[in-house]
């Protein structure tokens, strides 16, 4: 019955009738009325998913008195999805209160994730201080390093940088993809690149490619100096196809270390790829793919956008406050659009939208090995050819 409710609720909300708040106010009086929590629960949820990707609905009639009484329930999943769904009402004392919770190292920490979501799918405008501040807890610095990149703030490209060196490694993966989505954090990184105090190796070449995607020539100039050129000409790729055969032979890839090469799959291709059974789900599972064949393997890694299936197209999106967003397309409605990128799933609400374009690139990008010492290329080439999963520096079998 309540699994019912709910989806009524989402049904309602989601259909062709759905205007605006008069066809909340309904729904406001079954909250009212209601008073079995798991009813409120249900309703509150089902207006939830059916709004998931709209920044701000305005306030239904009846609503303030409403949540007054969701505040005080006794269960605490309705007072938690009544201020999220204040938040998308834009209540001010909602959104302190998300905030304050947000801050709390010693709150649940899923509500405190889901409520950073929350506060940066509204846009807040004040959150950029908690976002720096949450940069020293471990906990959710995963979350803020990635909520940072949805603002043009001019000091985040210094604090990100100055907490850069005790940052673990999947929190440096969002870092430097925070820095490269915007021109003057993009600058920034790498001018510590170039100085010394990030290492070269923590970009990888799709950070380097959306730094190409940003369009600034300064920031183009500085990426050639740094990293080399992102794109090479048919010619080039047969050189560098030529070049690793010679280098990779049989004797060579013998003496690699899987155990390295695993490490490097999972700070580089993991991201995205599944090989055996670690890594991510973006692009295609490798594991039944032709890897011992070393042609093609460098064939997809030297040039992966010769053949492009139409699912792993690349879209770029670039937002009209500057930032520039890769991924791939997993959903569009009337108000956002949904793309996944390497580390994380962006929502991003068509009016901030200043370009929208379908590239024939692959989402993988070129240059993965050029930003490898012969060693790591070595082993990442041996692990991916290898039969059977190996375990990670230290014998631990899975990934963390």
């Amino acid at each position: 019955m309540r699994m019912c409710i709910g989806l009524a609720v989402v049904s309602l909300l989601a259909s062709a009738a759905f205007a605006a708040n008069s066809s909340l106010e309904p729904l406001v009086k079954v909250l009212d009325q209601a008073s079995d929590p798991a009813v409120q629960r249900d309703v509150l949820v089902g207006i939830h998913e059916a709004l998931a990707d709209r920044r701000s609905v305005p306030m239904p009639a009846g609503w303030e008195s409403v949540y007054r009484k969701l505040d005080k329930s006794s269960d605490a999943q309705v007072r938690y999805e009544a201020m999220v769904l204040s938040l998308v009402f834009g209540d001010a004392e909602a959104i302190h209160s998300m905030r304050t919770l947000v801050g709390d190292p010693h709150a649940d920490l899923a509500r405190r994730q889901e409520g950073l979501a929350a506060l940066v799918q509204a846009k807040d405008p004040d959150l950029v201080p908690l976002l720096e501040k949450l940069l020293d807890d471990p906990q959710i610095r995963g979350e803020a390093l990635r909520a940072l990149a949805a603002y043009p703030n001019r000091h985040t490209a210094a604090v990100i940088l100055r907490h850069f060196k005790k940052l673990s490694e999947s929190d440096k993966r969002d870092a430097v993809m925070t820095l490269s989505s915007r021109a003057p954090s993009a600058m920034a990184l790498l001018d510590a690149v170039a100085n010394g105090d990030v290492a070269k190796q923590e970009l990888t070449a799709f950070n380097a490619r959306q730094m190409t995607n940003l369009n600034d020539a300064k920031v183009d100039d500085k990426l050639k100096e740094v990293w080399g050129p992102v794109r090479g000409t048919s010619k080039d790729k047969l050189a560098l196809l030529a070049e690793y055969k010679a280098k990779f032979t049989p004797d060579v890839i013998a003496k690699a270390d899987l155990s390295h090469g695993r490490l490097v799959f999972t700070r580089t291709c993991g991201v995205c790829h599944t090989l055996f059974d670690s890594g991510g789900h973006v692009g295609p599972n490798l594991t039944g793919a032709q890897r011992s064949n070393l042609d093609y393997v460098l064939g997809k890694v030297l040039d992966p956008s010769a053949v492009v299936s139409q699912n792993y197209r690349m879209t770029i999106i670039r937002t009209k406050d500057g930032r520039v967003i890769n991924g791939i397309v997993q959903q569009e409605t009337p108000t956002a659009v949904t793309l996944v990128a390497p580390n994380e799933t962006i929502v991003v609400q068509k009016e901030d939208i200043d370009r929208q374009k379908v590239s024939d690139s692959s989402l993988m990008p070129e240059g993965l090995l050029a930003g490898m010492s012969t060693e790591e290329a070595r082993d990442l080439l041996a692990y991916l050819a290898s039969p059977s999963q190996t375990p990670l520096p230290g014998g631990t079998a899975s990934a963390k």
